[in-house]
């Protein structure tokens, strides 16, 4: 299987230097490093059963937009948008309702975020870009996969696909015995459309508007129920450069790291007889 690892946070190498992951820890929150290891997980177990045909794009920034895609598989049998989830514990996936397991009540209770609707709304803003540039994919399928042998997923009609900590392998398996519908040429093209946007051509200005929103409105989550209300926001207390939550952030992952190479002095001293 083929790889691409378009995060501004590896090197050439693939590695994370410990700079690059407190910048990301800063952007994307304390989860982006584990969840990051998860995608390492889940392509070392596709690539035992999945050939060379088989393309595996990496965070890849959705034009126009903030949103990275964790995880774009392109094959001969289809487009898949595969998000990782490092959550544990008892779940259920309600049509597209997301819910917890409250041990307290012994009853499912919605959860946030809901990840199965970020999964479903990548997805398809996948599907209406491509058919926007003139590519008549079937389906762009938003597939769930959990890394936690303790997480368990309770599927009511989910409408994302469910796939386990121990079913990644049959994931791999159940792809290859799908009907082919694309070629390498196909495949290459959709990657090469998705990586490099083509470039709007000049319209004229009572028509820019117009053009504008439809362009911007391709990867926009649409909301499969009424939006909900939300609070007014408040004004994000900042010093220096950092917000609160930044430094919070920072200084725990410091203080990690400090406690590492204590410890590992520790050792070294110990091991020398100076202490």
């Amino acid at each position: 299987m083929e790889i691409m690892e378009l995060s501004e946070f590896r090197d050439d190498e693939g590695l994370i230097s410990f700079e690059n992951r407190v910048r990301a820890t800063l952007k994307y929150g304390i989860n982006w490093y584990p969840e990051m290891e998860a995608q390492e997980t889940i392509t070392r177990r596709l690539g035992r059963t999945l050939g060379d045909e088989h393309l595996l794009l990496r965070n890849v920034p959705l034009v126009g937009t903030e949103v990275v895609a964790p995880m774009i598989l392109f094959s001969p049998q289809g487009v898949r948008l595969l998000q990782p989830s490092i959550v544990r514990g008892t779940y259920r996936a309600n049509e597209d309702d997301w819910q917890t397991f409250d041990s307290r009540t012994r009853k499912f209770k919605s959860a946030k975020p809901n990840l199965q609707f970020r999964a479903l709304a990548i997805a398809r803003g996948l599907h209406r870009y491509f058919e926007a540039q003139g590519f008549a994919v079937p389906e762009v399928e938003a597939v769930m996969i959990f890394t936690n042998p303790q997480t368990h997923v309770d599927r009511v009609n989910s409408r994302a696909r469910i796939v386990l900590a121990d079913a990644i392998d049959h994931f791999a398996s159940k792809v290859l015995e799908l009907n082919t519908i694309m070629d390498n040429e196909d495949i290459r093209a959709l990657v090469d459309v998705l990586l490099n946007p083509p470039i709007p051509e000049p319209v004229e200005e009572e028509q820019q508007p117009q053009q504008e929103t439809t362009r911007d409105a391709v990867f926009e989550p649409e909301p499969l129920r009424p939006i909900e209300t939300r609070r007014d926001l408040e004004p994000v207390r900042r010093l220096g450069r950092f917000t609160m939550r930044q430094w919070v952030v920072l200084g725990i992952m410091a203080f990690v790291e400090f406690a590492v190479l204590l410890a590992v002095a520790f050792i070294i001293l110990t091991d020398s007889g100076l202490l």
